[in-house]
């Protein structure tokens, strides 16, 4: 038997190309975040979409005391803790989030290819 046959790769709950994955600069700015509201370090931050919007479904965005549940994926990156419900995953499978530092266009930005369509502000989604 090989030896790639015989070592098994460690578990995950993020499967190859799903989930949502952080860039280093939006996780440098939630971190920021967690700091300055003084929120322990065990804080989670809950990314998903819940219907609305102009397209459908609306990006959420949220800090969590309490971290996944079942129907969670739960996943460190960058120092971050990541929580994505099942349902949401569905619709942001491979989605990246990233931060926008000017002087116009502060603020998250999602990534999303599994979006058919978006709004014009970039807030909502059409899947």
């Amino acid at each position: 038997m090989s030896e790639a046959t015989t070592k098994t790769a460690p578990p995950t709950d993020q499967k190859p190309g799903r989930g949502v994955v952080l860039t280093e600069r939006a996780a440098k700015e939630i971190l920021r975040v967690i700091s300055e509201q003084n929120f322990p370090a065990t804080t989670w931050v809950r990314i998903g979409a819940k219907g609305g919007g102009c397209s459908g479904f609306t990006y959420v965005l949220d800090f969590d005391q309490q971290g996944p549940s079942e129907f969670d994926l739960g996943f460190p990156q960058h120092g971050v803790n990541v929580v994505v419900d099942k349902k949401s995953e569905f619709f942001m499978g491979g989605t990246i989030l990233d931060f926008n530092d000017g002087l116009l266009d502060r603020g998250f930005v999602f990534k999303n290819p599994a979006a058919t369509g978006t709004c014009g502000c970039g807030t909502s989604f059409s899947a």
